[in-house]
């Protein structure tokens, strides 16, 4: 039996070709987040060093990759720059690791776990696609009148959009209600600052 195309094929169409179409300014993302109803996809900011345990415990921060300075600063500085566009957040989701959650508390000041954001490459290869696949439904369906932020790691976002996201940068995700999403926007730490 042949299984119909997941969702998965439809990102990465859109990834792959409407991102460059519908791209929007810089300024025109943040009057557009203040209006709310999008989904902002994170990656964690700056960590200390390179790869996690195989006997990671996510409840363990002492062995885990943690943030380093840098990334502290930089995630306290996106807070910073969310208050002053005046950008309404309803919910901070971060997977169960240390840096993402710490990411969210000194972004937002809050934080919710959700395991679905934990890191893809942790699971075995056969439970991605199905794991990738409640993470894109979720931001699909979302329809808050603020913002919804998700913070997770460098494979989560690869495998939902085909992009590429340094440390502390984050997608500006459309929701479009019908299990699929648009990019209108990447910033990095380097593109932000307050006004």
């Amino acid at each position: 039996m042949n299984r119909p195309p997941s969702i998965l094929y439809t990102l990465y169409f859109i990834a792959i070709v409407a991102y460059p179409v519908i791209g929007m300014s810089d300024e025109d993302i943040w009057v557009n987040l203040k209006q709310g109803g999008y989904v902002v996809l994170m990656r964690h900011a700056m960590a200390e060093k390179a790869g996690d345990p195989l006997a990671l415990k996510v409840n363990d921060c002492s062995v885990q990759r943690n943030l380093s300075a840098q990334g502290r600063k930089e995630a306290a500085l996106i807070g910073q720059v969310f208050r002053s566009q005046s950008v309404s957040v309803s919910e901070v989701l971060s997977s169960r690791y240390c840096r993402t959650g710490e990411t969210a508390e000194l972004a937002f000041g809050r934080v919710t776990t959700w395991q679905s954001l934990d890191l893809l490459f942790a699971l075995p290869e056969k439970d991605r696609d199905a794991r990738t696949e409640i993470v894109a439904e979720r931001i699909s369906a979302y329809t808050g009148k603020d913002n919804l932020v998700m913070i997770t790691h460098s494979p989560n976002i690869d495998a939902l959009t085909l992009e590429l996201v340094e440390p502390g940068g984050f997608l500006v995700l459309q929701p479009d209600h019908e299990g699929s999403f648009d990019i209108v926007g990447y910033f990095t730490p380097d593109d932000i600052a307050i006004e």
